[in-house]
């Protein structure tokens, strides 16, 4: 940990403090001005006394303990991080950020006001200590989970008795992607002949982060674990009929975060969710699936502040109720991000 000395940890609430002061001074707002007044709400923010960082440096936990894990590292020495802010953060966070720190933006996350970049490992303190940020966290991994689920719920009771099929409404399945072609998600009455697409949009910051309008890119999935959720969800059933989803006459919503090997980053997840929650009136999204689960291979602390967790109960907030995974962990009885999300309905089950 030769880029962090202990003592410059021990002086890191003070070089804060003076920090978060002098922002509050014209001089300095005339020399690096920001998009946005920071709120002056009373509030606590979530930042303050977090197990995202027990020690209280400002620097995630995670951060620490992976500086130097090759599973984040790339040639360049340069680690993935979510920058969070007291703030939402705009272009001229992001410029200061790239003249400042060598910052490589990839997302701005206005939900839960943070960018995602890369930073050199050797500009991870300057970072922090930037005007207006309140937090460094690691940018992790999410992989698929819940693969060999088999649903047995009796709905066709519901659906006679309440007449409650998800007609009208759209579900976000944000995963591997959805097959388009598939014949149970094509279209809503099974009849080719008829324009009536089950599909109505579909997202992929994956591999076309550009494009988001939601019907430039024909659905997809290059791994087929989205199109298993889809189906569970939303699935018209044919050409069979053995296997209905839950709600099949719900239109759907691709939302591609997971790429062919079934995993994807903390800042690719939460594009496609902050994407799903700035369409949700255009597509009448009223649920969302993430079959998904962290941190992937790397050693983790979960925690309730955690980046993506922040982004579950945003969504929800937003009125959207979001469905996650509680993940294949039964015998070590943990659930990861974003499972262990405060507002989030977490799906859990057992053989026995």
């Amino acid at each position: 940990m030769a880029w962090f000395g202990e003592e410059m940890f021990s002086t890191r609430k003070i070089v804060t403090f003076l920090c978060l002061s002098i922002m509050v001074l014209p001089t300095l707002a005339m020399a690096v001005p920001v998009s946005h007044t920071p709120s002056q709400s009373s509030e606590v923010g979530w930042w303050v006394n977090t197990t995202v960082d027990r020690n209280g440096n400002g620097i995630g936990d995670m951060i620490e303990l992976h500086v130097d894990n090759p599973l984040f590292l790339d040639e360049d020495n340069t680690l993935p991080l979510i920058v969070d802010f007291g703030y939402t953060p705009g272009p001229d966070e992001v410029a200061l950020l790239e003249r400042e720190v060598e910052f490589q933006h990839q997302w701005t996350l206005e939900g839960i006001d943070a960018v995602a970049g890369r930073v050199p490992v050797n500009r991870i303190l300057d970072t922090s200590t930037l005007p207006g940020v309140v937090m460094l966290e690691l940018d992790g991994i999410l992989t698929t989970a819940n693969g060999d689920a088999a649903v047995v719920h009796g709905v066709d009771t519901v659906w006679t008795d309440t007449g409650y099929d998800g007609a009208g409404s759209a579900v976000a399945i944000i995963d591997t992607g959805i097959d388009g072609n598939h014949a149970s998600l094509d279209d809503l009455d099974d009849d080719n002949s008829t324009d009536d697409p089950k599909i109505i949009a579909f997202y992929d910051p994956v591999n076309n982060p550009s494009l988001t309008n939601g019907t430039e890119v024909f659905p997809y999935d290059d791994q087929g674990h989205g199109s298993h959720c889809a189906g569970t969800t939303a699935g018209t059933g044919a050409p069979n009929y053995e296997h209905i989803g839950m709600a099949p006459q719900a239109f759907l919503v691709g939302v591609k975060v997971l790429d062919a090997g079934g995993s994807g980053s903390f800042a690719t997840v939460m594009a496609g969710m902050e994407w799903t929650v700035e369409n949700r009136y255009k597509y009448n999204i009223r649920g969302a699936s993430m079959s998904l689960g962290g941190p992937g291979l790397a050693e983790w602390a979960s925690s309730d502040d955690d980046s993506v967790n922040r982004y579950a109960n945003k969504m929800m907030s937003e009125g959207i109720a979001i469905f996650i995974a509680a993940g294949n962990n039964g015998v070590s009885a943990q659930i990861g991000t974003p499972g262990s999300a405060e507002d989030a309905i977490t799906i859990g089950a057992l053989d026995k």
